[in-house]
């Protein structure tokens, strides 16, 4: 990957081409706008040694290096897309692009809703039981770093936990994380795919390279638990409705959190109903899915507890 094209300078381009530098790459970075932003975003990886070019993609020489990273907001029907298709040129999304840096172990989160909370509960959770775990992607408002960011500067991290998009999922090519997580599954995006099934089937493309060692942790929701497929691993699942039936390894009973890794293991206790900060039914969801991941990651149910008992909403979210 001596040569990288930068489609997007946005924080996710930006990023993979400091990244790319940073590992010697040829770099081009190309954007179609040329604002005071998008200058001073310019100049500062020009200052790094990067080519970059607003205003316009220029397709042939985007077409002449080894890899290709689009940021998410460039849809697929882009004429810059739609002509390196024409060549036969693929490309990738961001996250892809930085795990190829990463080693270590990494756990990805999407969904329609709940997947910022998640992500930043799952690396607080971690954190509290002692692992340097750290949080990126496509968490919004800043909260959380592009994955590239993590390879420069938390690459040897115990974990990665990363937020992915549908959009970001639709460009992998062998990304493949240890714990993978599906919050919950609702139309979204209809401005920029043509029916639901579609919007799913790039959320379902996190399953693409699945390993007998993969785990899944999935929503009780019946268009969640179809995602995967016959995707080798093995699936974990929350649920907020049920009290807990052997179906179910993260649940709520008797107005207490609760997980069971294995049908004839014991429950496991969290915290009551009411010692969880955050406040409504939707949260109690994204707390039960986030200690589940982090159990499975390692942590014990005494650092869980006291991670939840410490828990913030996050600041775009009102409750």
């Amino acid at each position: 990957m001596s040569r990288v094209a930068i489609l997007g300078l946005g924080s996710s381009g930006v990023a993979a081409a400091r990244l790319a530098l940073a590992h010697g790459a040829s770099v081009h970075v190309s954007d179609l706008r040329s604002d005071a932003k998008a200058v001073a975003q310019a100049e500062r990886l020009q200052q790094l040694g990067a080519e970059v070019e607003l205003g316009r993609h220029d397709l042939a020489r985007i077409a002449d290096t080894d890899v290709v990273v689009v940021s998410p907001g460039i849809p697929p029907t882009a004429p810059v897309l739609v002509g390196l298709k024409e060549r036969g040129i693929a490309w990738i999304s961001e996250p892809e692009y930085a795990s190829r840096f990463r080693r270590g172990p990494v756990i990805a989160i999407t969904g329609t809703n709940g997947k910022s909370t998640v992500t930043v509960l799952v690396a607080a959770l971690l954190r509290a039981a002692g692992f340097d775990a750290v949080a990126g992607g496509n968490v919004g408002s800043g909260l959380a770093p592009a994955a590239s960011e993590l390879a420069l500067d938390a690459a040897d991290a115990d974990w990665w936990v990363l937020e992915m998009s549908s959009f970001q999922l639709a460009d992998i090519e062998r990304f493949a994380p240890d714990i993978g997580v599906v919050t919950s599954l609702a139309p979204d995006h209809l401005d920029r795919y043509a029916s639901v099934e579609a919007y799913w089937a790039d959320k379902a493309r996190m399953f693409d390279n699945a390993s007998p060692a993969s785990r899944w942790v999935l929503a009780d929701q019946p268009e969640v638990l179809e995602l995967p497929g016959d995707a080798q691993g093995e699936r974990f699942v929350f649920s907020t409705g049920h009290g807990g039936s052997s179906l179910h390894h993260a649940f709520e009973r008797d107005g207490r959190l609760a997980l069971k890794l294995t049908p004839d293991g014991p429950d496991e206790a969290l915290i009551d109903r009411d010692q969880l900060p955050l406040l409504g039914q939707h949260n109690v969801a994204n707390a039960l899915a986030a200690a589940l991941t982090a159990r499975l990651a390692g942590a014990s149910v005494e650092a869980i507890c006291a991670g939840l008992r410490t828990a913030e909403a996050l600041p775009h979210r009102s409750r």
